[in-house]
């Protein structure tokens, strides 16, 4: 994998650029490929969007479409003008194995079981993030760090998850408040945004020709209405990687699930290539609706880090260095609150259209320190003054768990019942 990204990059200097993001326990590289029009840097008022395949080794599918993807998207460049302007608009991620020492110990044709699952230190990746709801106490992983560290620093807008074990698009939630007796196939943990994650799921499902379908990978597994589910209505999980991104970076993630054998033969990679390269092109270009523009000062400079949500909608996001903010949302009318320290907060209505995004600029005005019509935000606040919901705030570190308030045997019982079904599930 390693010789074929650095092969390609070479090939394709003007369209790839590739880095890493750190190294696994057993000192891999964490890979990353950029595919975009501009490699190497943001393309300011342009999205970044990423996907991560192969966070659990034996999950091999994402990790090939990956490098299919990757090839697709550098050879189609000057022949489709779909791909031409995807790639001119957007910088595209690719961390195809976030697991490749557990890929290195599992077998070709092993559809079922662990074997490969964990990281070599024996850790299930996607139970080791953050997670609002319930405190993780698992040792951070190498992995997941870099991870962390990666999403903090480029602001995503869009992400996408891919595995192995079923064929479903998850969303978020995939945790959910009431942890003592979890029980499964139990009630949607739905967020502030369900409608935005319902339609980028459906996205990616309507332009499968099976998982549309919502047929059962085998008898005595869950059959999925269109091929989308919410994450705790299938089984809820602490420490996962789509809650993270979505409620500490505002990044809208969906986990993908990819195929019903989690390392089939390779002889069917070429049927598995035709079933998602639609997809996951598709789910991609959703980066581009919505609302975006920039923050700026009263002399057209760029106003960092300040805080923005759409109100009602209480998991906020974060401009750039440069001022920038994306938002997806379907058409409507909205409102968006703008807090940023020393200035005067400010709320400007908007409308979203189906055609094409729309464009705002915010102007933010100073405040004076002794007028009190501004107070920073708080942990507490998540975004903004007055009353505010208990999501989690942007202020606080990716590195550190919050601490909540249930635990103990309950949540000892609930954790290993939680791996037990996990393996049976995917």
């Amino acid at each position: 994998m390693t010789k074929y990204l650095r092969t390609t990059s070479s090939r394709h200097p003007k369209l790839t650029a590739l880095y890493s993001i750190g190294k696994s326990v057993q000192g891999r590289d964490l890979w990353v490929m950029v595919v975009s029009a501009s490699p190497y840097e943001h393309m300011i008022g342009k999205p970044d969007v990423k996907y991560v395949a192969n966070m659990h080794g034996n999950e091999a599918v994402g990790r090939e479409l990956m490098l299919h993807l990757i090839q697709y998207l550098v050879n189609s460049y000057e022949t489709d003008p779909y791909i031409k302007w995807l790639l001119d608009n957007t910088r595209i991620h690719i961390l195809p194995s976030m697991n490749p020492d557990g890929f290195e110990v599992s077998r070709e044709g092993q559809c079922d079981g662990g074997q490969g699952r964990y990281n070599a230190r024996g850790f299930d990746l996607n139970r080791n993030f953050p997670d609002y709801f319930k405190q993780n106490n698992k040792r951070g992983q190498p992995e997941t760090d870099a991870v962390k560290e990666w999403t903090s620093k480029i602001q995503f807008v869009l992400s996408g998850g891919l595995h192995g074990g079923a064929l479903v698009a998850s969303y978020p939630f995939d945790n959910t408040p009431n942890s003592m007796f979890q029980n499964y196939a139990s009630t949607p943990s739905l967020t502030p945004d369900d409608d935005v994650f319902k339609h980028l799921a459906i996205t990616y499902s309507s332009n499968h020709p099976v998982m549309s379908r919502g047929v059962a990978c085998k008898a005595g597994t869950p059959a999925f209405n269109r091929g989308i589910t919410n994450g705790a209505e299938w089984y809820p999980l602490t420490g996962g990687m789509q809650d993270f991104n979505y409620v500490w970076y505002g990044c809208m993630e969906v986990t993908l699930e990819l195929s019903c054998c989690k390392f089939p033969p390779a002889s069917e990679l070429p049927k598995f290539w035709e079933e998602n390269r639609v997809s996951l092109v598709k789910f991609l270009a959703e980066a581009h609706r919505g609302v975006h523009g920039f923050v700026m000062d009263e002399n057209g400079n760029p106003v960092e880090k300040a805080a923005l949500k759409v109100k009602g909608r209480d998991v906020g996001f974060q401009t750039t260095k440069y001022g920038e903010f994306w938002r997806i949302l379907l058409p409507g009318v909205y409102k968006l609150e703008v807090y940023a320290e020393g200035y005067l907060p400010r709320e400007v209505d908007l409308m979203v259209v189906e055609q094409h995004p729309t464009l705002l600029n915010v102007t933010l005005h100073p405040a004076k320190r002794n007028d009190n019509l501004y107070r920073h935000p708080t942990v507490g606040d998540r975004l903004g003054p007055g009353p505010s919901p208990s999501y989690h705030s942007q202020h606080s570190s990716p590195h550190t768990n919050k601490p909540a308030s249930d635990g103990g045997i309950f949540s000892s019982i609930t954790s290993g019942f939680n791996n037990f079904v996990s393996n049976i599930f995917g």
